[in-house]
């Protein structure tokens, strides 16, 4: 599975002024760019605004925060016209976001992103964490599994079937990362293996361990 590009804009950060030569230039740039054709909005819900919208209201940002006129009036219209300029350009991020992710472009996503005048950052399927299984010392048929933590509010789906089968079985879902396998079948050979999946919701698999079970 390919990483997936994720635009960063930062906009909450930015100042006024910051802000406004920061959406006119990614509007330039989207407008430039042959990667945008065609340009927003696209036809997914909720509709993206259209450059010419965008840019009249960075214009209408612009005109309140230069306005002399002072005050709570003043304070008022910046707001206004500052959360309308946010909202649009939330949405172009999600539109350049998903041209980055086409299946055509991925290879190229950063290049693209970099292209509207936006930043980026990759993710994907984490690694497999470290896993382990071994005979229990103790009881014949018994298996200790083990796997690395990833934290509290997490949870670890224990799974394994007989060499020779073609589905896993769930044996159990904890909130500890070892297990032990009971009342399995001496003598047999049987693959393990454990899903992950921690406190933000992130899922991990781990290898495919076989062990014959004394």
């Amino acid at each position: 599975m390919k990483k997936n590009w994720i635009v960063v804009q930062k906009l909450l950060r930015k100042s006024v002024p910051a802000l406004i030569e920061y959406c006119r230039e990614v509007v330039n740039k989207i407008t430039a760019s042959v990667y945008f054709n065609p340009p927003p909005p696209t036809n997914l819900p909720p509709t993206d605004p259209t450059l010419a919208d965008a840019t009249t209201h960075i214009n209408t940002l612009d005109a309140a925060y230069s306005s002399t006129t002072g005050g709570k009036d003043k304070t008022g219209n910046v707001k206004v016209a500052k959360d309308i300029v946010l909202a649009d350009f939330f949405l172009l991020g999600n539109y350049v976001e998903n041209v980055a992710n086409r299946a055509d472009n991925k290879d190229i996503g950063d290049v693209i992103v970099q292209a509207s005048g936006m930043d980026y950052k990759k993710t994907g399927l984490p690694k497999a964490r470290v896993f382990e299984v071994f005979n229990s010392p103790k009881q014949q048929g018994s298996v200790i599994a083990r796997t690395k933590s990833v934290g509290t509010r997490s949870a670890y789906e224990w799974q394994y079937k007989k060499a020779n089968e073609v589905n896993y079985t769930v044996a159990v879902i904890t909130v500890k990362s070892s297990y032990t396998y009971e009342d399995l079948q001496s003598g047999t050979r049987y693959n393990f293996r454990v899903k992950t999946i921690d406190s933000k919701g992130n899922i991990n698999m781990s290898q495919v361990l076989e062990l014959v079970v004394l």
